[in-house]
């Protein structure tokens, strides 16, 4: 039985504990915490899961690129066929010595040969003139005889023959190519890295985008179904007060059409929750909930920390920034390469031969050494590679300037709609209050007789427009908050500002 992974069985039992809440949510949904959605969308968005797999291979680069300091050690087989066999031909050496042979022993006057004999070498240990050369002369004769006999034409290697050997090779010096390979393959890991925490970012803006944005929806639905209600009653009222000759029949008529426009609202609110709700499943990319409920209600906070200080954390966080920066110290370390192109490459390596079949026995079986390369001229390519990579620092270094003012530029916006949202959200609680007081009065005068059905219409619709502008506010908001704590290199505190002392919900 295969065991089950820690982080999944706590998204199953997340699943499984909203799934179980959704008996005290509405009929047939599905009771979901913007926490639970946001691990949801974490565990199981595939772009997110592209992305650690990237994370991975940087990882495994960084394995490949430590490698590079290593002996590398080789397994090599060769069989060759030549036209010829290779031969040394000494001929014109034995012809020059031959006749020295045996004009040596022909003609040649020896002495001081040592006794051969042991029983006469005490009394002469040297033999005479004639004896010594005697001899001298019999062995110089077969001594040409026998280099006059050799073959001197020698083959050294067989035309066919085969090699297995082992080798090896190792940098001992590459003029900080590898050194620089490593810091770059650990600097890529770390952009990537940035990259993962600006897609999460985005998936968490996107995420709040859908998932208020179903919130919103919901409530729009309540809303809808409200002046729904209303516009039957009114409509009833109506029928009433016509049927006792009080109204015109054009006052019943427009009740009844205010009763059809707002039956038809509510089917349009309807159908667009299904809409959003469709979304906010492909965000999670999760097929286990169906009719998703968020258990979370728009919110606003009342105040927001100064400017200058999401200025310093959007700086020093900001994964886009970040990401810039890696790639300003890969300029730096591919400037550093170049710098050293100028210097040698050095090298130690070694060659066995393990087994070989007709191969040359005049050939050693190992060889070691060390080797180097140092290129003094290259065409100029050395020094104009150099002065690119000096340009290209530049073009990273403005690339940074210019991406730090925007930052600064798009944050300070942002700060600044959040504060907009705060205010409208103040003044239209006042319009609100006014509002629903004027509907009262209205439905209050009409009954009376004193206003029509015009009046009443337009005072519920009125009330639904400040009540639907407030859930706007607070759900572009929200929304704008996502944007500017991604901006500032933090979306992770969203989930703080959702919940707090300092937050305000729409059911508050």
């Amino acid at each position: 039985m295969k065991s089950t992974h820690p982080k999944k069985l706590m998204l199953s039992l997340m699943v499984f504990f909203a799934m179980g809440l959704s008996a005290f949510a509405q009929p047939g949904g599905q009771l979901l915490s913007f926490s639970q959605a946001m691990q949801i969308m974490l565990e199981q968005n595939p772009a997110l899961l592209r992305q650690k797999e990237e994370i991975r291979q940087k990882e495994y680069e960084i394995k490949s690129k430590k490698g590079l300091r290593l002996p590398r050690v080789s397994l090599n087989a060769t069989a060759m066929a030549m036209f010829d066999p290779l031969h040394l031909d000494l001929t014109p050496v034995s012809e020059a010595i031959t006749p020295l042979y045996q004009t040596l022993g022909s003609y040649g006057v020896f002495s001081g040969v040592a006794n051969p004999d042991p029983s006469t070498s005490a009394l002469l240990p040297v033999l005479g003139d004639d004896m010594s050369t005697a001899i001298v002369r019999q062995q110089l004769l077969e001594a040409g005889e026998a280099i006059e006999a050799h073959d001197w034409n020698e083959i050294i290697q067989e035309k066919n023959f085969a090699l297995l050997t082992a080798s090896f090779a190792m940098p001992i010096y590459a003029g900080s190519k590898i050194n620089g390979a490593n810091q770059a393959a650990e600097v890529n890991l770390s952009i990537c890295e940035e990259e993962l925490r600006h897609t999460e970012g985005l998936l968490l803006t996107e995420l709040v985008t859908r998932y208020y944005g179903l919130a919103l929806g919901i409530q729009v639905v309540e809303l809808r179904e409200e002046m729904q209600k209303s516009m039957a009653t009114h409509f009833n009222d109506a029928q009433k007060l016509f049927d006792n000759g009080m109204i015109a029949k054009v006052e019943l008529l427009h009740a009844k059409v205010a009763k059809s426009e707002a039956e038809r609202e509510v089917k349009e609110a309807r159908r667009n929750v299904e809409i959003l709700r469709t979304g906010l499943k492909a965000t999670l990319a999760t097929d286990s909930l169906t009719q998703i409920v968020p258990a979370n209600n728009l919110f606003i906070n009342t105040e927001l920390n100064g400017l200058s200080t999401w200025i310093t954390k959007a700086k020093n966080l900001n994964p886009q920034l970040k990401q810039i920066q890696g790639k300003k110290e890969l300029v730096e370390i591919k400037h550093k390469v170049e710098k050293n192109e100028y210097l040698p490459t050095v090298a130690a390596m070694g060659n066995y031969n393990l087994a070989d079949k007709d191969f040359s026995p005049y050939m050693p079986d190992w060889q070691l050494g060390i080797g180097m390369r140092w290129t003094l001229f290259e065409g100029m390519s050395r020094k104009n590679n150099l002065k690119a990579s000096e340009t290209l620092h530049k073009q990273v270094e403005f690339a940074e300037q210019k991406a730090g003012n925007d930052l600064e530029a798009y944050l300070v916006k942002l700060y600044h709609e959040l504060q907009m949202q705060i205010e409208q959200k103040t003044e239209l609680e006042t319009t609100l209050e006014l509002a629903n007081e004027y509907r009262n009065s209205t439905q209050k005068a009409f009954n009376e007789g004193f206003a029509t059905s015009t009046n009443v219409v337009e005072a519920n619709t009125k009330v639904l427009q400040v009540r639907t502008k407030r859930l706007s506010v607070l759900y572009n908001y929200d929304v704008a908050l996502a944007h500017f704590l991604q901006t500032a290199g933090v979306p992770e505190q969203y989930i703080n500002f959702a919940a707090g002392e300092n937050t305000t919900t729409e059911k508050q």
